[in-house]
């Protein structure tokens, strides 16, 4: 609600509050926004369609009241580990009814804390409802730079990678990036769409805020593609260093196995039930020993610098 010094602060009044927000609302506040305030239901249960998409739709009630819909995605963390976090993408309703905006959502929405703490809040509902449309693009440049983070990270220790923890690095990124690149492309369209139709005709403040809001998201779809084409080379790059690492072991395992075998080879002549040149002498053993070694060395070498092992 708007106090005596026209700043925004909170209230529980639902009838005197400017900016309604519901998180997980509960069937009773679902009736009210659909029975008091004359909102159609899918405008309030559409934010809890995980498959929604977004779109701008508009609805007049009985009494001649138009009812507006800007229905957007936003990140949001789905799981969060030590070496990288999963995110996915939900829907947001931002509803008018006359002058009374409200937003719900099914899961917790962390910018519009930033939202709230903004200057936009003293500026009135349509800077508010700019301001929320701001955060939420940079969030998306958020979480994107983040997943920049850890393919630069993954980049760096790609030498080294043997785990399975890189895999499951790689399929958590392409997940994140296709929700992402569905979600800014399909909220840019939105954003354009205002912009052709010139809401904000009578507010310069408003029209620059707006066109500010779609170059950040026309940004945000730049580098969700960057950040696609990386990840793509680098699964081709993990790929050929993960075959290259398995060559390199079955090659010193072949390696190694060829010089193991020569003792064993000369091993089985000298247990042949024939005479031998020196099995009447007390030193054969280590003879046979020391022949043993001094080949296996010489293969081992000659392996060696080949490259073999």
């Amino acid at each position: 609600m708007i106090d005596d010094n026209q700043l925004y602060k909170e209230t529980t009044d639902y009838h005197r509050a400017e900016w309604l927000h519901f998180e997980s609302p509960s069937e009773e506040e679902i009736n009210y926004l659909t029975h008091e305030l004359g909102i159609p239901v899918d405008f309030v249960t559409d934010a809890f369609d995980y498959y929604e998409v977004p779109r701008q739709e508009t609805f007049v009630t009985k009494t001649g009241e138009k009812v507006s819909l800007l229905l957007v995605l936003y990140p949001h963390t789905k799981y969060r580990f030590d070496a990288y976090r999963e995110y996915e993408t939900l829907p947001l309703s931002i509803i008018f009814v006359g002058k009374k905006m409200i937003t719900v959502c099914s899961s917790n929405v962390p910018f519009l804390e930033k939202v709230i703490s903004n200057d936009s809040t003293k500026q009135g509902t349509n800077h508010i409802f700019l301001d929320l449309l701001w955060e939420l693009t940079n969030a998306y440049l958020d979480k994107i730079a983040d997943i920049d983070r850890t393919i630069d990270d993954m980049e760096r220790n790609i030498i080294n990678t043997t785990k399975n923890e890189a895999f499951y690095k790689l399929i958590a990124i392409h997940k994140n990036l296709v929700y992402f690149e569905t979600g800014i492309f399909e909220n840019h369209k939105l954003f354009k769409r205002m912009h052709e139709k010139d809401i904000f005709a009578e507010d310069e403040r408003g029209r620059e805020f707006l066109h500010d809001i779609r170059v950040i998201s026309n940004q945000a779809s730049i580098m969700v593609k960057e950040s696609t084409e990386m990840i793509d080379h680098l699964s081709e790059v993990f790929s050929s260093v993960i075959s290259n690492n398995l060559n390199n072991i079955m090659k010193f395992l072949t390696s190694f196995s060829i010089v193991l075998t020569i003792p064993t080879i000369i091993g089985s002549f000298w247990g042949m039930n024939v005479d031998l040149p020196i099995d009447k002498s007390p030193w054969a053993f280590l003879i046979m020993l020391g022949i043993s070694a001094l080949i296996s060395i010489i293969v081992f070498l000659w392996l060696k610098r080949k490259d073999y092992m």
